[in-house]
């Protein structure tokens, strides 16, 4: 807008007495000094402009109440600001300053002042002046100490230090009796001062990411302490004083150097989130830690009251290819014995125990999972590949394949087993010689600890493969940890017992004997089911506790080695389980349950007639003929790193079995590797292609994006319960018909948010437009609904969101050319405090005009102040899931908000702020986006 127009609107301000003026986003670069004429003027708000100075006529605005000076380029203001002594609210968030003037002491009536993100390195002593004052941001400066008259605004409730050099905190910090609220993330800080406990009216302290070491026993005095933030700094302990926190509800320990959680917590009675990510933890154990508060809680107490034992188990797990040694290797470490090697059918379990390398003589106990390297088994062993774990990968030189092969196998378990340790052991050194590039593995798969030379039938090599295992799974994290008498008692019970399974009324009454409660025996059974010591299921499975796991897996494997189900191309008769199945191992009323667990391990699931399974795995590895038209589909890609992990497809069609296409036999159209499915008025081609490490979808009808939506959710899942998996997901360039190249879809999403309009065809070297090629893709919606498992007690919900993503950070049409694939993300040091600072707008407009309407507004506030820049998106997403809901409030015609806002020029400007900031978040999180024709 030009100065003239702006003139304009001042002076017809003037004329009508105006109290409110926006000119925000109009690209001033000046403000005229005709502003001084509005001496009736209360809301000034000149946000993102591009302003360097402000003209000193600002002084005569006498009656100002509120200044908005954000989102300019504001290096100093002038000493004039001094002279708006009715000033209430002062926001300069996101400018260019580097200092404040001292005449800012004379604004006395301030309550709020928000200078996010600015580059101030210090505060004028005169700040002490501002008694009012109840609000202060200023997180992402460069200050790196606060002055000592930051005591004297004892009205001060809320103070935002985040984000500075603050090495030490002033004790005159003291003196903000009144405080509430205390953000001092993202600094330096190396200690605390013991006066920080005078703070008794704190309800939200954030100490995240410093250097502390230790927290001040003075904690203890923060009696109304509801959310305290430590993680990301360098804590091993907690002082006992944590306990008089009785009103702490949410508790933030991530990222810290704790080996062992003090028993203290467990008497915080209202204590309702608790993060422990990222550390150490010997105690609990991480199984506990995964179950949850509730079992965290129990165990604490539990250790508080109880005789504890060191417990040292793990687990070994050794596979590879057929016939290479592994059987042999598992009974030369158990025995010291040679034994011929047979063929293992699925897993074989066994238990070994060895010394641990420390001068305690203390027992590490193993827990020897030996997996059958038959092909057909791959896929299925993956629901038994675990974390925690110490891995062997055993390889013979003189077979070819399997020593080509032993890249899939590290990527299996890299992709099963995360991180856990992987020593390669080459059997049969008496007769091979090995070619293995060790340095080049070692640089793929840092998780590779060691490689070993043996020979099992005359022991060479064993002596010191047995010394690694030792040192190995001696260094895992679920090694020392405390185990209670009570505990053990009743897993001796368990053990003891010569059943493969027992009602869990059985299992209850054991626990009773040995005196647990309740609670403590739903904690014991999750973490006996964590460590695999049992298998107890949730639903129709709730009442059968499984005591051998290798009673379940030897069932599954027996399926999966029938000959008639292979000839029937995958399906299994349910008359002929009597056969397969040895009737006293796995008498007739439990065949119901069994396959209940082939069902929930996505390995099975029954036909229509109610007499037979399909057993996915067993099915056909090529496609059958049919005829599927190209024209006019909608075709999507995903494409895998390096690995794509075997069982994608066939768990795929154990989902999606009700939507399978049927063939003219009736049975199902669909192969090991592909499905054709029929999803209401379309009809899609799911295929997985091994040697391209794709699984391509094309669909037609009327309904494709729809129909994509579904599968992409049942894809996504799937691939999210996998731990570490790296992928991209295409779309095909439509600018000729079969055009081979293919696009980033998420690259696509962030480039047209950045209103690029074309991108280039590196086939043809042709502009292709953005719009057209996500035409049809655009806000995938997932419509399936269903709870299912992976192999775990928890269900994973499947929750309705829009399968887009994209990022604010700006693009040039130069790196879209020479780079497509691109990086989706947001910055939150930036986009954060933006939309915290407009949703704050919003609130006060909206209590201004309707008080009653404050509530859903504060739940919504304090969930944003709840989250920081290195939040993980999982946590991000619950804030942002409470503003779309209170959007789509704004956005209907028969609320109260929308009623009140629509009456108001200023409500809906901010409406729309908010809404633009919050559309960049979902598009960032896959989440729904607000409608365009609300904004």
């Amino acid at each position: 807008m030009t100065k003239e127009k702006v003139i304009q609107l001042i002076k017809e301000a003037s004329k009508k007495n105006s109290i409110v003026l926006y000119l925000d986003g109009y690209n001033l670069t000046e403000l005229p000094s005709e502003i001084g004429r509005l001496d009736n003027l209360k809301e000034l708000n000149l946000y993102g402009n591009d302003l360097t100075e402000l003209s000193p006529e600002i002084g005569k605005l006498k009656s100002l109440t509120e200044l908005n000076l954000s989102r300019n380029h504001l290096t100093l203001l002038p000493p004039e600001i001094g002279e708006l002594e009715h000033l209430i609210k002062l926001y300069s968030f996101y400018s260019q300053l580097i200092q404040l003037p001292s005449e800012i002491g004379k604004l006395k009536n301030l309550r709020e002042i928000d200078l996010t993100g600015n580059q101030l390195t210090l505060l004028p002593s005169e700040i002490g002046e501002l008694t009012k004052l109840t609000k202060l941001s200023l997180c992402h400066n460069n200050l790196k100490q606060l002055p000592s008259e930051i005591g004297k605004l004892e009205n001060l409730e809320n103070l935002d230090i985040s984000n500075n050099q603050l090495t030490q905190l002033s004790p005159e910090i003291s003196g903000l009796r009144n405080l509430v609220r205390l953000s001092l993330c993202h600094n330096n800080l190396t200690q605390l001062p013991q006066e920080i406990g005078k703070l008794e009216n704190l309800e939200d302290l954030d100490i995240s990411y410093n250097q502390l070491t230790q927290i001040p026993p003075e904690i203890g005095k923060f009696k109304d302490l509801k959310n305290l933030y430590l993680s990301g700094n360098h804590l091993t302990q907690l002082p006992p004083e944590i306990k008089k926190l009785k009103k702490l509800v949410k508790l933030d320990l991530s990222e810290n150097e704790f080996t062992e959680l003090p028993t203290e917590i467990a008497e915080l009675t209202e204590l309702k989130q608790l993060d422990v990510s990222y550390n150490p933890l010997i105690s609990p154990p991480p199984e506990i830690v995964s179950m949850g508060l509730s079992s965290i809680l129990t165990y604490l107490r539990q250790l508080k009251q109880s005789k504890t034992t060191e417990n040292n188990e793990a687990k070994l797990i050794l596979v590879g290819n057929g016939e290479v040694g592994k059987t042999c290797l598992t009974h030369r470490l158990i025995t010291n014995e040679f034994a011929e090697d047979g063929i293992t059918e699925g897993i074989n379990i066994s238990k070994w125990s060895t010394k641990a390398p420390d001068s305690s003589n203390s027992i590490i106990k193993l827990n020897i999972w030996d997996f059958g390297g038959q092909e057909i088994y791959h896929a299925t062993h993956q629901f038994f590949l675990t974390t925690r774990s110490v891995y062997l990968l055993v390889w013979n030189a003189r077979k070819a394949k399997d020593f080509n092969n032993i890249y899939s196998w590290l990527h299996t378990i890299e992709a099963f087993g995360g991180d856990s340790p992987i020593i390669l052991v080459m059997s049969k050194m008496n007769e091979s010689d090995d070619d293995l590039n060790l340095k080049d593995l070692k640089n793929k798969f840092p998780q590779i600890v060691n490689n070993f030379k043996i020979d099992s039938k005359d022991g060479k090599g064993i002596s010191i493969l047995k010394e690694a295992i030792s040192k190995t799974a001696w260094n895992l994290p679920l090694m020392r940890a405390s185990w209670f008498d009570s505990w053990y008692k009743v897993r001796g019970k368990l053990e003891g017992l010569k059943d493969y399974w027992i009602s869990f009324d059985e299992f209850y009454d054991i626990c009773v004997s040995e005196g647990l409660d309740e609670e403590n025996i739903n904690t014991l059974d999750g973490y006996l089911h964590e460590l695999g010591v049992i298998l107890h299921f949730d639903d129709r499975l709730e009442s059968m506790v499984i005591l051998k796991p290798e009673w379940v897996t030897g069932a599954f494997y027996k399926i999966l080695s029938t000959k008639s189900v292979l000839q029937r191309e995958g399906k299994l008769l349910y008359s002929e389980l009597r056969q397969i199945w040895d009737r006293e191992t796995y008498p007739s009323n439990i065949y119901p349950q069994l396959m209940d667990l082939m069902n929930k391990f996505e390995l099975a699931y029954e036909l229509p007639d109610e007499s037979s399974y399909l057993i996915p795995e067993l099915l056909p590895k090529n496609a059958p003929n049919f005829i599927w038209d190209e024209k006019d589909n909608l075709c999507f890609f995903y494409c895998y790193d390096y690995f794509l992990p075997p069982g994608i497809i066939t768990r795929f069609i154990v989902r999606m079995h009700p939507d399978i296409e049927k063939k003219e036999n009736e049975m199902p159209m669909c192969w090991r590797e592909g499905v054709v499915l029929k999803l209401e008025n379309s009809h899609a081609l799911v295929e997985m292609k091994p040697d391209e490490k794709r699984i391509e979808i094309r669909i037609k009808g009327d309904n494709k994006r729809e129909a994509l939506g579904v599968i992409c959710n049942h894809l996504d899942h799937i691939n999210a319960s996998i731990k570490k998996i790296k992928l991209n997901k295409e779309i095909p360039c439509n600018c000729s018909t079969n055009c081979p190249q293919r696009y980033p879809y998420e690259g696509l999403l962030k480039a047209e948010t950045e209103k690029l309009e074309n991108t280039i065809c590196f086939s043809s070297s042709k502009q292709v437009s953005i719009s057209s090629l996500l035409y049809g893709y655009k806000h995938i919606e997932n419509k399936y609904k269903g709870n299912y498992e992976f192999g775990g007690k928890t269900p994973i919900v499947l929750i309705n969101q829009v399968q887009t993503s994209s990022e604010a950070n700006s693009i040039s049409k130069a790196e879209l050319k020479s780079e497509i694939n691109i990086n989706v993300n947001i910055d939150l040091k930036v986009e954060l405090p933006y939309i915290r600072a407009e949703f704050d707008s919003l609130k006060d407009e909206l209590e201004n005009l309707n008080s009653k309407l404050d509530r859903d507004m504060e739940t919504i506030q304090d969930s944003l102040d709840e989250i920081n820049i290195n939040s993980d998106k999982e946590k991000i997403v619950k804030p942002f899931n409470k503003l779309y809901r209170f959007l789509n409030k704004l956005a209907d015609p028969n609320s109260d908000y929308n009623k009140v806002i629509k009456g108001t020029q200023k409500g809906i400007e901010i409406v729309q702020k908010v809404g633009r900031s919050y559309n960049k978040f979902a598009q960032w999180l896959a989440m729904p986006q607000i409608p365009d024709l609300f904004l």
